[in-house]
């Protein structure tokens, strides 16, 4: 056989491993879709009369305290979003046993502007919806309804917090057994500087912390496979989509793979960089476009059953969140450096939305760390740089493209940087080093 034929047949080999991998990213997003879907509809089938109850109770609590509570008021990003988790259940009041499919794809809520806790009271009294809240899949009803049977907000907030809790002790003592010290360290110095005890506060904060958690054992597992690496960018895609309220979506796929490209390292080999790319390339495109296909499915499913477009309006409101100009800002560059400064500032200690004091010396502080690590070191590791300074800018970017969600929701969105502050000390950390001579 000519060297020709040998190519030939070695690119047609490579084309058909391509075209069944992308098939079988398809296969994965319709059947986790589908599985969703089928739980949101059964979380819908709970009989209305056993959530009345708890939903009261919830609803009495959330209106007696801020919509968006500062739990330590000398930090910022310590706020409670007791307005979002009032949306969520009273999302939850609305949806009937007696019309599915319909009522989980017709997401909507009651606000007479008394905000949604005490319109969840006048849902239980026979108010009909008069919000509409249709461009999410809300897909953390799924166990937030059920919940509602035997629990009001607060247990369905501790329930939450307890598995958060347990996956996040689980991955640790996995990447312990799994000899990964340094991306254990990292790991969790890194859920430190994004204050990681607040995401218990608020059933909207979970979601994505639950997924990424879930899914960060399975990267670790396959590693070195970028097919499986990429279904599973896949599942986790459409899962983020599904549940997500657009908090600090990114950390289900990028923590994942960055400590996946930890593991590589740790062996002490040199990284293959055109590799390390496509990985990286492959896992966040398949993540990015099952999780935007996720909501077109939404969109479409629900224009179906209800008979009219709900697109349109998706569309605004994502035009509003990358847009969408504040008062006090003259112009879009002022509000997307706001915007990425109201983020940076949340991980100082700080009780102001934006502080350029406590940013320079966040900033200086870890720097400063980030030399001591370099120059002490004498490991025989390494990263694939550009692969991880992409990483560590893609929430950089997402804080400027949505600027005005990322501006009036810093409280929340700034957890999105926990990537980025994993990328750079494992730069710093995971290196190729010079050992000392005995």
């Amino acid at each position: 056989m000519s060297c020709s034929s040998r190519i030939l047949e070695t690119e047609i080999l490579d084309m058909k491993k391509i075209i069944g991998c992308i098939l079988k990213c398809l296969l994965c997003w319709a059947a986790v879709l589908a599985v969703c879907f089928g739980l949101l509809c059964a979380a819908a089938a709970v009989p209305d009369g056993r959530l009345e109850k708890n939903l009261i109770s919830s609803a009495d609590k959330m209106a007696a305290r801020p919509p968006h509570e500062h739990l330590q008021k000398s930090f910022y990003s310590s706020v409670c979003d007791n307005y979002a988790d009032a949306v969520l259940l009273g999302v939850a009041a609305n949806m009937s046993s007696d019309d599915l499919p319909r009522s989980a794809l017709d997401t909507r809520y009651y606000d007479d502007g008394f905000g949604p806790a005490v319109g969840i009271k006048a849902t239980v009294d026979g108010k009909p919806a008069n919000i509409d809240y249709t461009r999410y899949w809300h897909g953390s009803l799924v166990f937030v309804r059920p919940l509602l049977a035997v629990a009001d907000i607060s247990g369905i907030r501790l329930a939450a917090s307890v598995v958060i809790a347990l996956l996040f002790a689980a991955d640790a003592v996995y990447l312990l057994y799994k000899k990964q010290k340094a991306a254990c360290v990292i790991f969790l110095v890194s859920a430190v500087l994004v204050s990681f005890w607040y995401v218990f506060t608020t059933l909207e904060y979970m979601s994505v912390f639950i997924i990424m958690l879930a899914a960060l054992p399975l990267f670790v597992k396959y590693a070195d496979n970028s097919r499986a690496l990429t279904l599973i960018s896949v599942g986790t895609g459409t899962l983020t989509a599904f549940a997500d309220f657009l908090t600090a979506e990114t950390l289900t796929i990028l923590v994942p793979l960055v400590m996946a490209f930890f593991v590589r390292a740790g062996r002490g080999e040199k990284p293959d960089k055109k590799d390390s790319l496509v990985t990286a390339l492959s896992c966040m495109a398949g993540w990015g476009v099952a999780y935007l296909a996720t909501f077109a499915a939404k969109w479409g499913l629900a224009s179906a059953a209800l008979g009219r477009d709900v697109s349109s309006d998706a569309v605004a409101a994502a035009e509003l969140r990358v847009n969408g100009m504040e008062e006090e800002f003259s112009s879009p560059i002022e509000m997307m450096f706001s915007a990425l400064g109201a983020n940076l500032s949340m991980l100082a200690p700080t009780d102001q939305k934006v502080s350029a004091v406590w940013i320079l010396i966040w900033l200086a502080a870890f720097t400063a760390v980030c030399v001591m690590i370099s120059l002490s070191g004498t490991r025989r590791h390494n990263l694939p740089k550009a692969v991880m300074i992409g990483i560590a800018l893609i929430p950089i970017i997402r804080f400027c493209l949505l600027m005005n969600h990322s501006y009036l929701h810093n409280f929340f969105t700034y957890r999105a940087l926990m990537p980025s502050i994993m990328a750079v000390l494992g730069l710093v950390w995971y290196r190729v080093g010079t050992a000392k001579k005995k």
